[in-house]
């Protein structure tokens, strides 16, 4: 059985190295004041980040039933007898819904959509995993068993520069956001299965973020197994090198992957967003 492995955008993998691996990304989709862009196609975080930055309404979509279908037949013309589709967090999206049921109508049991339960790298982890199983010879059912035992393993603490955005996207209360953003409150934001949560807040981001490794450090987890994440999304560049030091100094035994923040991610937290996670490595 020929199998291919591809993922919605929320992986956050640029569409060159995509390409050059073999692994055909969806693009999400974001409306900026009424207008539709898709990632990583007529959008990126540095236009997001101006529009955004100039006031812009910000809102996400899912793809429609024909770009769905346009996507997976494009594959299964090139002779693919299955397709493992990964999809943002079904906590965070209805992605994982609509897929499921779209392709059980259309293509039957040719595909096998999975729910990463992640965002951005942490779901380019599984995404890679997954890659490599097919490239290993697995067949389908091993591989989905494979990643029982990985998905909803990693966890992230992120920090938005400001509350505006998590307002804008009904996640706080606009008074709570006045306030917060008076007194240089920072929300302390935690992704742990698959699901965003609120740790608390913080006036001072260098100490969270100085927190939360030492609360990595204190897990012991193997480097050989599992390595750090930072996301951005137009982050003060101090701010990333202070994290990347602190990283060094207190767990130089890791690899740390700096990546971006996915299009629909940012969205909602914001330019000014930092991020530091732990997840599986693809292996």
């Amino acid at each position: 059985m020929k199998i291919l492995v591809t993922s919605d955008s929320t992986c956050a993998l640029a569409r060159d190295e995509a390409e050059k691996i073999g692994l055909p990304i969806l693009p999400l989709n974001v409306i900026v004041d009424g207008n539709e862009y898709h990632d990583g196609i007529d959008i990126d975080q540095d236009k997001l980040c101006k529009m955004m930055r100039s006031g812009g309404i910000i809102k996400t979509s899912t793809p429609t039933p024909f770009e769905i279908e346009q996507f997976f037949d494009a594959q299964f013309e090139k002779g693919y007898d299955h397709i493992i589709h990964f999809t943002i967090s079904s906590k965070l999206s209805s992605m994982y819904n609509l897929f499921t049921t779209y392709c059980e109508e259309k293509y039957g049991d040719k595909v096998t959509v999975i729910d990463s339960l992640a965002v951005c790298e942490m779901m380019l982890d599984h995404v890679l995993d997954a890659k490599r199983l097919v490239e290993e010879g697995k067949q389908v059912n091993e591989i989905v068993e494979h990643l029982k035992g990985r998905i909803a393993t990693e966890s992230l603490l992120f920090i938005p520069e400001s509350l505006t955005y998590l307002k804008n996207g009904g996640r706080i209360s606009p008074a709570l956001a006045i306030i917060g953003n008076m007194i240089g409150l920072k929300p302390l934001l935690t992704f742990k299965n698959g699901e965003i949560g609120k740790e608390g807040t913080t006036r001072n981001i260098k100490k969270a973020l100085s927190e939360q490794i030492q609360k990595f450090a204190n897990l012991k987890l193997d480097p050989n197994l599992w390595h750090i994440i930072i996301v951005y999304f137009d982050t003060d560049e101090n701010l990333i090198n202070f994290t990347k030091s602190k990283l060094n100094e207190v767990l130089p035994e890791f690899n740390v992957s700096l990546t971006p923040l996915s299009i629909n991610v940012c969205a909602h937290t914001g330019p000014g967003t930092i991020g530091l996670g732990i997840s599986k490595l693809p292996k």
